[in-house]
């Protein structure tokens, strides 16, 4: 690429016939910084999407990272009378950076354009997973993003090639999800919910792990007729759950936060809480007695931290063995 001058290329022009008129259109490429997008951002045409502020975030970090391709391959669209048509969410990502980014900008569509623009669907995060050669890649990309979730907080929202690295960088994470696809009848877990629990404690406690989910799955005569003991007393809240929602995924509830508030999750939390405690009191012959609290969620995010490293950017994890005896809980 030339040098540039004054933010841009040298443009190419050209003539097309768009609904039924000859139009004059240019392609440049123009390097934007966030004055300038903010320039463009202030000439929108109508009454556009609602900004997804995640989604220029993820593009803001993408950016950082050097992994942002978008802004060459999908043009900014500018009307003839200066309006943007499409290309908010990429702009507004720019304005969350201090780079400057060549972007293709496309100048000169007429505003009834704007209903033709933008219609394709963004692919799911499934979708890259399944690209990458990974086997059950909804299921697996569901796990993926709850672990990321768990560390990063509950609201975060991956971007597709991080969690392709996360499932590339910890192969342990399909098999989980197979063995919790297997327990699923019988323990009423969700699947990216056993097989982010399964992945964590086969790697802290691979003995007790193992266990522990056969017993959850198969059961025992003589714990089974102990309704005092962690697994039976697990069981029965887990089937009592399952009655309750209807195994529907995204029901919320609320549970203890700090200072006496509440903190909304949906049911796949409350399920790793009561998991999480029940293997606590098997693994530590422990009572157990049921605590909806978020401090239960806190421990299971550190946990799943020291033994996953996420990469926003290409660059090799560390490689770091965390032994269960070295973490503070």
């Amino acid at each position: 690429m030339e040098e540039h001058n004054n933010g841009f290329e040298k443009p190419i022009k050209w003539v097309s016939d768009i609904l039924g008129e000859r139009t004059g259109l240019n392609a440049t490429i123009e390097y934007l910084d966030k004055d300038s997008a903010r320039d463009i951002l202030s000439r929108q045409y109508g009454n556009q999407r609602t900004l997804k502020k995640a989604h220029a975030a993820k593009l803001a970090e993408a950016m950082n990272a050097g992994e942002f391709i978008g802004a060459l391959i999908n043009p900014i669209f500018i009307s003839d009378t200066g309006k943007l048509l499409d290309g908010r969410h990429r702009l507004e990502g720019v304005c969350l950076t201090n780079l400057t980014i060549p972007f293709l900008v496309v100048r000169g569509l007429p505003e009834e354009t704007y209903v033709y623009i933008d219609q394709n669907k963004t692919r799911a995060a499934k979708d890259a997973v399944k690209i990458a050669g990974v086997r059950n890649p909804d299921k697996v990309a569901a796990a993926a993003k709850l672990i990321y979730q768990c560390i990063e907080g509950k609201t975060a929202m991956p971007r597709h090639e991080v969690l392709v690295r996360m499932i590339q960088d910890y192969p342990d994470i399909e098999p989980a999800i197979a063995q919790a696809e297997a327990m699923r009848p019988a323990t009423y877990v969700p699947t990216s919910v056993g097989g982010v629990i399964y992945f964590l404690y086969s790697r802290l406690w691979p003995e007790e792990c193992k266990e522990f989910f056969n017993l959850l799955q198969y059961g025992d005569q003589d714990i089974l007729s102990d309704n005092h003991h962690p697994i039976t007393k697990l069981k029965t809240k887990l089937r009592r759950m399952h009655h309750e929602t209807g195994a529907r995924p995204g029901m919320l509830y609320s549970i203890q936060g700090s200072h006496g508030g509440r903190i909304v999750y949906d049911n796949r939390w409350k399920v790793m809480m009561f998991i999480h405690q029940a293997f606590e009191a098997y693994r530590n012959n422990k009572g157990l007695r049921w605590k909806e609290s978020y401090h239960t969620i806190d421990e299971l995010s550190y946990r799943l931290a020291t033994v996953v490293t996420l990469r926003h950017t290409p660059a090799a994890p560390p490689n770091i063995l965390v032994e269960a005896e070295d973490l503070p809980f």
